[in-house]
């Protein structure tokens, strides 16, 4: 696939205002694609989550992908059923939700923290209910690798329906001994979407913005030039001197350095 470089952003980048005020900065600022969080705005003003799409489109914007919370994730993998149950059902009911409101993407985290250990049997099982769900309504699930990798290619190595893939986030992968690749270039033929941002290599997920920090991103552009993922989207918020910025120029910061990697 020819990938024309087209380029995308989580829309909370770091500055408290208004979810239209970010969206309509976003669009000024060129970006083709925005990625949304699945949960209500809150503040300054409530928006119903099932109006967030509609927003983006309005304002002229491709979505790109929705995340999932992931604050309970790891009742997917419990010994309790009880509680898997009651994880898999939420999930399946925001998988319904994205699919009604045009979304064709969601990202999920496997787990969430960096010391626990799971029984691989309860979450393939819980995961596999979710991603039968994915198949019947139609809609692509992506499993994000987070701080426990080897959980990320358990789920991909074992699910291999064509609705499972994978969202690659380069500061996750390049924090605190990360694979620093290797797990996009393993997986580059499920990828769906990315997360892209740059840190210190330290312990901390710090989200600069591409080529500040130490992401190999020679390593990491030239593989997923090879892939079907359709933008390079950026995770990214302000640091130091990028805190007085204004938001439409710390989007335009973000947006030329990506490209400049690109």
């Amino acid at each position: 696939m020819e990938n024309k470089h087209e380029c995308g952003i989580f829309n909370w980048f770091g500055y408290i205002l208004p979810f239209e005020e970010r969206i309509k900065l976003i669009k000024q600022a060129g970006y083709d694609y925005a990625m949304l969080w699945w949960e209500d705005e809150s503040y300054p003003y409530i928006i119903n989550r099932m109006e967030l799409v509609r927003i983006l489109k309005y304002h002229g914007l491709k979505l790109d992908n929705v995340h999932l919370p992931f604050e309970n994730i790891n009742n997917l993998w419990s010994e309790s059923g009880d509680l898997r149950k009651n994880e898999i059902n939420i999930v399946k009911r925001w998988l319904n939700e994205c699919m009604e409101c045009g979304a064709d993407t969601v990202v999920i985290h496997n787990t969430e923290g960096s010391s626990h250990k799971f029984n691989y049997k309860f979450g393939f099982d819980s995961f596999s209910n979710i991603i039968s769900e994915a198949e019947i309504i139609g809609i692509n699930v992506a499993f994000e690798n987070t701080q426990m990798v080897e959980y990320t290619d358990f789920l991909l190595r074992e699910i291999t329906s064509s609705k499972a893939g994978f969202c690659y986030d380069s500061s996750h992968d390049f924090v605190n001994g990360g694979s620093r690749g290797e797990i996009l270039n393993i997986w580059k033929d499920r990828l769906l979407a990315v997360h892209l941002s740059d840190n210190d290599g330290g312990v901390y997920d710090r989200h600069w913005i591409p080529g500040k920090g130490n992401v190999n991103w020679d390593k990491i552009i030239d593989i997923i030039k090879r892939t079907n993922c359709k933008s390079y989207s950026m995770e990214t918020y302000p640091f130091e001197g990028e805190k007085d910025m204004a938001p439409i120029d710390f989007l335009m910061k973000a947006k030329q350095s990506l490209l400049g990697l690109l």
